[in-house]
């Protein structure tokens, strides 16, 4: 099909299907675009729409056929048939597996936890309260803060602190913790220097986690008294007041009326655990009283005359609400909803920006006060959701399969259709419900006669993760996605082709561990595969399948560089001088690429780089150009039109991509030819030009 405007050509279909042998089908889709000027003098020398169709689809496959080098690639598969193998995916054993392996993971920091509350409850029995202890701690406000003859101010002391790519790359410092104070807290206190000093247990323990479990994030203990001691130590930065802006206004007199109203009603009704009940106001500033309100429903029980007795009696409260669970000492387990990572806006998918805590209380365990059941604070640790779902890896979900979480009540903890933020001019802000997201919401059943671009037929496997209130989903789609790719190749072989300039591995996959080791950090995940393939670094702990299928792509697609470079170097034709670049992806997130161009005579130099994120493997998906090409019929030609950047020349210029997608067949299972990877039909890889 051909579409004529404006003097522009914006879409040719063709179709073509290659028979292969008599086992194996080939199956080729392609998505190629460039400059259509250059084929124009041609087309007006033909007298009839019907030829130039012809001869302009004939020109496009002969420069796609050259120029992708599918040919090539095609042979290269041809030769390695009888070593492949095609197996079928179980969905219910895949999804089984996952939660384990996640049930194991939190486990890991449900134990680390009490670790915690098992030497704060220690130290604080082997405390005894002196009044007049004079202390000196890390205040996180005066941390490396100097007075104006250049020494350190009191709680000032110098703390070394170092970005950390594991902390988003804050300034911390993993051997202490320090200590945070609200403003209104004096911070010689006696009440608080018992508990911090008290509290200055806790830092072997954080360390000691942190050594034992290399994902954990952030540790703190938030004391009664008011204090706050977090894991590793950092600088609270103090933001101007000028610079805040209040918005918006509640009805907090409507609200605690009807609380009342709720409350006693259910104290009439004898329903309820009939236990203490209260309400909680949490504001920056009330704009009245709410006098009123108290006289009728609270008066008799319970008065705070002045700013000055509230924390002395909301705390009085606190003990007396938490007294049946000291007693008992029943260290109950929290984990809570989901809530935004801010620090990580910019830097990762909507689908992995919210975490979770995995918190226990602190009881008490003095003779003399256990029977008043004192409750003398919380620990916690942060559990980044995305490195949950490290856990699910990508390669074994096929190019439109993924994992989702839930929590108990239903809400969405992690899917790739959420999205939590919205654009308000030049800011991302988080959506006010983002963290109660129904699954319905996000995934939609087909119910209407609207066109689609594309529609896809999934299969879901769920199951809980033991001992949390999450439960994990699987989702595989229908062809490609239930059947995986085995390819066989030696280390020595594949490690030769690796070391290839043209190639490069999908960073956000987890090819290799290594922010277990501090060393290791800094190495990029193809680095670090061939540390340790070479025995240079042996105790790295790699994804063997994944290794195995990114050896066998590396040398099936090794004959790609020189082929292209060839091409390169003997560009002539002004009907070729459009193409700009050649690349090529596998499902095991390995890439090949090479410019036909300089990089400075690129339309979209953001393409295949971390400016555009959707053209290359994250974690959260696979490239656009890829996912678009598996879904479409074998042998399609089809189009994307992007626009150029910058400047008015370039934006009246297009730059058009095109995919190419080659679908093997054995036995009528289809799967990924360059890499062993689940499916039927399954995308093997994708190779394509940008012009």
């Amino acid at each position: 099909m051909l579409i004529w405007g404006g003097g522009n050509i914006f879409m040719l279909s063709l179709h073509v299907t290659t028979l292969m042998s008599s086992v194996w089908y080939c199956y080729c889709l392609l998505f190629i675009g460039w400059h259509t000027c250059n084929l124009l003098p041609r087309l007006h020398a033909l007298d009839h729409t019907g030829s130039w169709a012809d001869a302009f689809g004939g020109e496009i496959y002969s420069i796609m056929t050259k120029y992708s080098g599918s040919l090539l690639l095609q042979k290269k598969y041809k030769d390695v048939e009888p070593t492949l193998k095609i197996k079928e995916v179980d969905g219910l054993e895949l999804v089984k597996k996952f939660s384990e392996e996640m049930e194991s993971m939190l486990g890991r920091k449900v134990e680390a936890v009490e670790r915690l509350v098992e030497a704060a409850e220690d130290a604080d029995l082997n405390h005894e309260f002196n009044s007049s202890l004079v202390f000196d701690y890390y205040n996180s406000l005066l941390i490396n803060e100097k007075d104006g003859n250049d020494n350190y101010v009191e709680l000032g002391d110098e703390l070394i602190l170092e970005p950390n790519e594991h902390f988003n790359n804050l300034l911390v410092n993993t051997t202490y913790s320090d200590v945070q104070l609200p403003t209104n807290v004096y911070n010689k206190d006696p009440d608080i220097l018992n508990g911090v000093y008290m509290s200055e247990a806790l830092n072997p323990i954080f360390v000691d986690n942190f050594q034992r479990d290399p994902t954990l994030t952030w540790q703190y203990f938030g004391s009664s008294t008011g204090f706050f001691r977090l894991y590793p130590g950092k600088e609270h930065f103090k933001q101007l007041v000028d610079e805040l802006q209040a918005k918006g206004v509640g009805t907090v007199n409507k609200a605690v009326l009807e609380s009342f109203k709720i409350l006693r009603e259910f104290r009439e009704a004898g329903q309820g655990g009939l236990c203490n009940q209260a309400i909680m106001l949490i504001t920056d500033g009330a704009v009245e009283d709410y006098e009123s309100v108290f006289e009728k429903y609270n008066w008799p029980d319970r008065k705070i005359s002045t700013l000055a007795d509230v924390q002395e009696n909301v705390m009085e409260y606190l003990h007396v609400l938490s007294r049946p669970m000291v007693i008992n000492h029943d260290h109950d387990i929290i984990w809570t909803e989901a809530y935004m990572d801010s620090a990580l806006f910019a830097s990762q998918a909507q689908s992995l920006l919210l975490m979770t805590t995995v918190a226990m209380p602190v009881f008490s365990k003095k003779n003399e006060t256990r029977s008043h059941g004192i409750l003398l604070g919380v620990v916690g640790s942060d559990v980044p959701l995305r490195e949950l779902l490290k856990l699910a890896p990508r390669y074994k979900l096929g190019v439109h399969g993924y994992a989702f979480l839930n929590t108990n009540n239903g809400y969405i903890l992690s899917h790739p259709d959420l999205r939590p933020l919205y654009r308000e001019g030049k800011k991302l802000k988080p959506k006010p419900n983002y963290n109660s997201v129904d699954l319905s919401e996000v995934e939609w059943e087909d119910q209407d006669e609207i066109k689609r671009v594309l529609f896809l037929t999934n299969d879901y496997f769920f199951t809980d993760i033991s001992g949390t209130p999450f439960s994990l989903g699987v989702v595989l789609s229908r062809g490609h996605g239930e059947y995986i790719l085995l390819g066989n190749t030696s280390v020595e072989e594949g490690l030769h082709d690796l070391l290839q300039p043209d190639l490069t591995l999908a960073n956000e996959w987890i090819y290799c561990i290594t922010d277990i080791d501090p060393d290791h950090r800094k190495l990029s995940q193809l680095e670090a595969m061939i540390r340790f393939l070479t025995g240079e670094e042996p105790d790295l702990e790699c994804d063997e399948d994944l290794v195995q299928e990114v050896l066998f792509d590396a040398v099936v697609t090794a004959p790609m560089e020189a082929y292209w470079t060839a091409l390169a170097l003997n560009m002539s034709d002004e009907t070729e001088q459009g193409v700009e670049t050649a690349f090529l992806g596998t499902r095991a997130g390995l890439m090949r690429s090479l410019l036909y161009v300089g990089s400075e005579k690129l339309l979209n130099r953001k393409f295949l780089t971390l400016g555009d994120k959707e053209s290359i493997f994250t974690m959260d998906h696979f490239p656009l150009w890829y996912r678009r090409a598996a879904e479409h019929p074998p042998g399609s030609f089809i189009y994307n039109l992007c626009q150029g950047e910058g400047g008015q020349e370039s934006t009246r210029k297009k730059n058009r991509t095109k995919y190419y997608v080659m679908l093997m067949q054995r036995r009528q299972k289809s799967a990924l030819c360059s890499s062993p990877a689940p499916c039927t039909q399954a995308l093997s890889w994708s190779l394509a030009l940008s012009l």
